[in-house]
């Protein structure tokens, strides 16, 4: 072989690379963590996803609290998600006042087992009425 050194160095780099980019189990595999986020628009509307403990869950979806609705979550399951914080909205024209745009919750994923998450959009002060649209997911936390 003409340059064993050039050879050994480049095992030796996916060596590394291969041990340090995840989990390595010996038995050959590299196991990769899931990410720490997911992000879901409204697309994503009525999916069934796989989720993992720990994880958080970033939902954003189009809306206008100047017209007095926000998105909430409805009979939320604190034994599996925790919001964290409140909506964050995020305006389409921040030059023009009343204006769209987007509103962003966040959840934080507890514990593993079956879930369902339902977010509705309403004016919370409106109690018999229904909610001008609703998102939901069905997940499966690992």
């Amino acid at each position: 072989m003409k340059h064993p050194l050039f050879f050994q160095s480049a095992l030796a780099a996916v060596i590394i690379l291969t041990v340090g980019c995840g989990r390595y189990s010996g038995s050959g595999s590299v196991q990769v963590s899931p990410p720490e986020q997911v992000n879901l628009t409204a697309s994503d509307n009525g999916q069934k996803i796989t989720l993992f403990a720990g994880q958080e869950l970033v939902i954003q979806l189009a809306g206008n609290p100047s017209t007095g609705y926000t998105w909430e979550a409805k009979d939320l399951d604190a034994g599996m998600f925790q919001q964290v914080g409140e909506a964050v909205f995020a305006s389409s024209n921040p030059n023009l006042v009343g204006s769209g745009g987007s509103l962003t919750l966040t959840f934080r994923v507890l514990k593993t087992g079956p879930a369902a998450l339902t977010l509705v959009y309403h004016r919370p002060w409106e109690t018999n009425v229904a909610p001008l649209q609703t998102f939901s997911i069905t997940a499966t936390v690992k």
